[in-house]
């Protein structure tokens, strides 16, 4: 499953001059956490309703004082970004391992999308057929096809619908079928 098909394509944006206060209200108004920032299609950076926090936690700057005014002064500019053609996998694994929210879809130095945790996790939930009714099984396994194509010949000679089938490891030698 590819990034493409699972990604946000309308996106809410922002140039590096909106100030914060809009920036702010633009999170709040489409209840998102990430705003990517652009010139034109051009992703030049990104803005969190974190970021946004952290650089107003302290209140309003005394006179004199020069606290950030713009996105562009509290964006992120170095972006771990995906393309359309990424897997849903890797960005699995870069949201958890980054500990990030979302991540931003580029081609070519465009903004096509992002995409999300959520997105990630309707991924898997379509993937593994989990909105319906029914049961599920673990099987544990010898690492070894010949022992899955058994459980699939015993599955098809039994009056029940598979809906999922997903083998993890389990162990050095063993693999757990997890059937729905």
């Amino acid at each position: 499953m590819f990034v493409g098909r699972r990604m946000k394509r309308d996106l809410v944006t922002v140039p590096p001059g909106a100030s914060l206060e809009e920036a702010a209200r633009l999170l709040k108004a489409n209840r998102i956490h990430h705003l990517p920032v652009v010139e034109g299609e051009m992703l030049l950076g990104i803005v969190t309703d974190t970021d946004l926090r952290d650089a107003t936690l302290g209140g309003a700057p005394a006179e004199g004082e020069g606290g950030p005014r713009t996105v562009g002064e509290i964006m992120t500019r170095e972006v771990v970004t995906l393309s359309p053609d990424d897997t849903i996998d890797d960005a699995m694994l870069i949201l958890s391992r980054q500990r990030f929210g979302a991540l931003p879809v580029v081609d070519g130095g465009r903004l096509v999308g992002i995409v999300a945790k959520t997105d990630v996790l309707s991924a898997m939930i379509e993937t593994l057929d989990i909105e319906g009714v029914g049961v599920r099984l673990e099987v544990i396994l010898r690492r070894d096809m010949g022992e899955v194509t058994r459980l699939t010949g015993t599955l098809r000679d039994l009056p029940v619908e598979v809906r999922s089938l997903v083998l993890a490891p389990h162990g050095a030698d063993r693999y757990a079928a997890f059937v729905r």
